[in-house]
């Protein structure tokens, strides 16, 4: 498990550390399938997709985004469980069947409006990594803990007590007005 630090407004979290795939892989497919057994997700329009080329680690939901004229449009959020459920689950916004990362200008990456706790940025350059990637930025997301932030205490992911189930409706929150101002491309 990751070493916590605190001070006395903040709890600084250590960078995320990789988790057994295993059981990492059947805590994301348990807390998953317990959010669905709830019908809300499907009652919302969220899809769940899967298949051999995600591998056990790896889901995908199919979220709607409601546009301000009333129209949706519909995203989809590959969730990883590399360092689930010590830390969030990896986040990003792919095209669908191909489960690749959409890139800046992409019809399958949201533009989302000003959001005082969450932050889209399509090329961030991680510590470490060779080649920019996108970054799905809010604390119920492992990339945030990648980059040093230091997120009050009452924000922060707890083991224990915040599932994927927390992941998705944050994201599903600024998919809609008045925070959802459509697709970043054609």
């Amino acid at each position: 498990m990751a070493v916590r630090q605190w001070n006395r407004r903040c709890r600084v979290l250590g960078v995320p550390v990789r988790t057994d795939p295993e059981v990492a892989a059947i805590r994301l497919a348990n807390d998953l399938e317990l959010s669905w057994s709830t019908g809300r997700p499907t009652r919302m329009g969220w899809v769940r997709h899967a298949g051999a080329a995600l591998g056990p680690l790896y889901a995908v939901v199919q979220l709607p985004a409601k546009r301000s004229d009333g129209g949706i449009d519909d995203y989809y959020v590959k969730i990883g469980a590399e360092y689930y459920d010590s830390f969030p689950p990896t986040v990003a916004f792919v095209q669908p069947e191909t489960w690749v990362q959409a890139g800046p200008g992409s019809k399958w990456l949201p533009t989302i409006g000003a959001v005082p706790w969450f932050g889209l940025h399509p090329n961030y350059n991680f510590p470490g990594e060779a080649a920019p990637r996108q970054m799905v930025c809010f604390t119920f997301t492992a990339e945030y803990y990648m980059v040093g932030h230091s997120p009050p205490e009452s924000t922060v992911w707890q083991q224990g007590k915040h599932t994927v189930a927390a992941t998705l409706y944050r994201l599903a929150e600024v998919l809609q007005p008045p925070y959802y101002l459509g697709r970043a491309g054609q």
